[in-house]
């Protein structure tokens, strides 16, 4: 999950006018906005993000026959040869993405 930065020119609740805010997003999900000329930041719910990744997820999940009937139906011999080794490492591919999102979510703790 990708942070990204934006500048934007927002009104501010604090300096009661337009300022640059910088927008933080995770994921295109908004998690920050800080005003440039007060400093005045807005956290928005953190468990959104969880959220998002728990959906896309089980989205991924649903759609799994699909994407197998496609690929089978693009390249049977290759999906057949591939099919046992991706069955036995899909578990330990998992638990990276996993360790990935826990660690990235630690690391934006520190930034923000």
């Amino acid at each position: 999950m990708p942070i990204t930065r934006l500048e934007v020119g927002l009104s501010c609740s604090k300096c009661l006018k337009e300022q640059i805010h910088t927008l933080v997003y995770d994921n295109d999900v908004l998690i920050r906005s800080e005003c440039q000329n007060c400093g005045k930041e807005v956290f928005f719910y953190e468990g959104s993000l969880l959220a998002v990744y728990a959906k896309e997820v089980v989205c991924r999940i649903l759609t799994k026959p699909i994407r197998m009937s496609r690929e089978f139906r693009r390249d049977l011999g290759n999906a057949i040869a591939t099919l046992p080794s991706r069955i036995v490492s899909k578990p330990g591919r998992i638990m990276e993405e996993v360790r990935q999102v826990v660690n990235e979510e630690e690391e934006k703790k520190k930034i923000l």
